[in-house]
């Protein structure tokens, strides 16, 4: 008898069979008619796998698990826009560098261009965000067809960037039996694979990174290169880490050279002693003016347009530290190391330690003078954003930090402290979309609990069905266990900063106020709620949410119209400092 009730049954099953093998995570499955039978066989393969009803944000949790694990996280979607849906997350996944895989069913060869229901062009149709595209054919109870899918598809799940199966798939999409289909004439490596947790094709680690300890990384040679050496005033900046995992190596070369760290709060590198997080105001005074010997760019940009723009002025040696693609945004680096190792990292250590004492210094000097004001200034800070920000995300009841796009990941950024949290953000291309699934997803994936979300309200609205998620049952305890803190501004808060802001129908047009409250949305989604006005009761729900381990909504409604004025004058007051 065979072992599969039809050819879908067993091709769809040897999909999923070698994605968990090759070492895929988290999975989330949407629902649909097309693609049940990858439903059924992804459910068996991934017990834990997550049902959400929307392509969208489904995809954005996978990308949050993807994240905060370390391993690809996968999503499963129908026909048609379902795959459009996902364009938004892959677009993340592509320029973050997070190993997300989608699996999307498509329907036969004969119902393409010919005004099926729903039905579009799915193979290419999201080449721009992929690393990888497996385009397959109808199934074949072939058994060299067999294994190649199982080749092709254990490979895909070992690789580390966004990529997309495509999977057309005629009837039967129930698991019903079909009394034609005969497995006997296929193979144990057709049927079965390598078995156990062998992928069919294992691939092999490979160092990523070339730097031996002489430094001979670019070319050979390095003759005349005399600016890698003892004394240089240099500087690490350390942009988001895609991970969300502590980032070890930039505080390794600052506790090692002495060199200032301006280290971004999602870059998990704020531990070490010589991490500088309030840069971002400090460069916009008398700091603004030094002039580095030597800088070394570690991953994402800088959020901060004064960190950059500082950057970008200096004429001195930039070496580019590279964990994914080229990262040199500003066309002036001297050197790039791409896949960075321990070896790199030491050979740079060994030749720069010891940096200029008194660089160091000065900087060190600076920051802990800004500290003294930005907690002076926090006592006296009337409410609004900038104190329900700082109240937010130094509020020591939580083990994990995510910050949404916009203002939100600017004050995180300038608040947060030297902590002790994994903070996530997505920084890939900086956008809103997909925040509560990004933020969901983390948690369920190997964020630690209790997470705290920091997100405005057009954040919010933009990602309201990724809450279905946290009222479904059972509940997943990590994903659960998940407050988030809305900044309610009515409308997009970080326009107020630019010079649109001065332009003809700019509120109607541009910051787009919508007169919303959230209690009702919290209630429809099974989220406790708090309406906070101040301090106090900020403090009071966030010490509540810190041990209660439900969801629940914060909602912080202040003034529209004060933040540009008192974060400009918190800036000032730390810049001169």
């Amino acid at each position: 008898m065979a072992r599969d009730p039809n050819l879908n049954a067993l091709w769809c099953r040897a999909i999923a069979e070698e994605l968990r093998r090759g070492g895929v995570g988290d999975v989330v499955l949407c629902p649909g008619s097309r693609n049940a039978p990858l439903l059924f066989a992804l459910a068996a393969a991934f017990p834990d796998a997550w049902s959400h009803v929307d392509e969208r944000s489904g995809a954005f949790m996978a990308l949050g698990a993807a994240k905060a694990s370390g391993r690809p996280a996968l999503v499963c979607v129908t026909s048609g826009s379902a795959l459009a849906n996902c364009a938004p997350a892959l677009a993340e996944a592509t320029y973050a560098g997070i190993p997300l895989i989608v699996v999307a069913a498509d329907r036969p060869w004969e119902l393409h261009e010919r005004g099926a229901p729903q039905t579009m062009r799915q193979a290419g149709a999201l080449a721009a965000f992929l690393d990888d595209e497996l385009d397959l054919g109808e199934p074949t109870g072939d058994d060299a067809v067999i294994r190649a899918l199982r080749a092709r598809v254990s490979r895909i799940a070992q690789c580390r960037g966004p990529a997309l199966i495509d999977v057309p798939l005629r009837e039967p999409l129930t698991p019903a039996p079909d009394a034609a289909w005969d497995d006997a004439r296929l193979s144990r490596e057709a049927i079965d694979g390598r078995g156990g947790d062998r992928p069919y094709t294992a691939l092999g680690a490979t160092s990523g990174s070339l730097p031996p300890a002489d430094l001979a990384w670019w070319g050979g040679e390095l003759r005349g290169v005399d600016w890698l050496k003892p004394g240089v005033k240099g500087l690490i900046v350390c942009g988001a880490n895609a991970a969300g995992s502590e980032s070890t190596w930039p505080g390794f070369l600052a506790e090692r050279t002495g060199f200032p760290l301006i280290a971004d709060a999602p870059s998990n590198a704020r531990r070490c002693e010589h991490a500088i997080t309030l840069a971002d105001a400090l460069v916009t005074g008398p700091l603004g003016r030094t002039e580095p010997e030597l800088i070394i760019l570690v991953d994402q940009a800088p959020l901060s347009r004064a960190v950059y723009e500082y950057v970008g002025r200096q004429r001195c040696p930039l070496i580019v530290m590279e964990p994914g693609a080229d990262r040199d945004f500003l066309a002036n680096a001297w050197a790039a190391v791409p896949h960075p190792d321990a070896q790199a990292w030491q050979a740079i250590a060994d030749a720069c330690a010891p940096g200029d004492a008194e660089w160091s210094r000065l900087w060190r000097d600076a920051q802990r003078r800004a500290y003294a004001v930005l907690e002076a200034a926090m006592r006296d800070e009337p409410w609004g954003e900038v104190l329900a920000a700082h109240v937010a995300v130094t509020h020591p009841g939580f083990r994990t930090l995510h910050l949404a796009s916009s203002m939100p990941v600017r004050h995180g950024n300038l608040h947060a402290p030297a902590i002790h949290v994994a903070v996530f953000a997505n920084r890939g291309l900086n956008g809103i979309d997909g925040t509560l699934g990004t933020a969901i997803g983390a948690q369920r994936g190997d964020a630690v609990p209790p997470g705290l979300l920091l997100c405005g309200d057009l954040a919010l609205l933009h990602d309201l069905p990724a809450l279905a998620a946290l009222a479904a049952r059972p509940p997943s305890p990590r994903a659960h266990d998940l407050t988030i803190v809305v900044i309610n501004n009515d409308g997009g808060g970080i326009f107020d900063f630019l010079p649109v802001a001065q332009a003809a129908d700019y509120q109607r047009l541009v910051r787009t106020p919508h007169g919303l409250r959230f209690e009702h949305a919290a209630r429809q989604f099974n989220l406790a709620y708090h309406a906070v006005r101040s301090r106090e009761e900020l403090m009071e729900a966030l010490n509540v949410s810190a041990v209660s381990g439900v969801p629940r909504l914060i909602e912080c409604i202040v003034d529209p119209g004060a933040a540009v004025e008192r974060h400009r004058a918190l800036v000032k007051a730390l810049a001169g400092s």
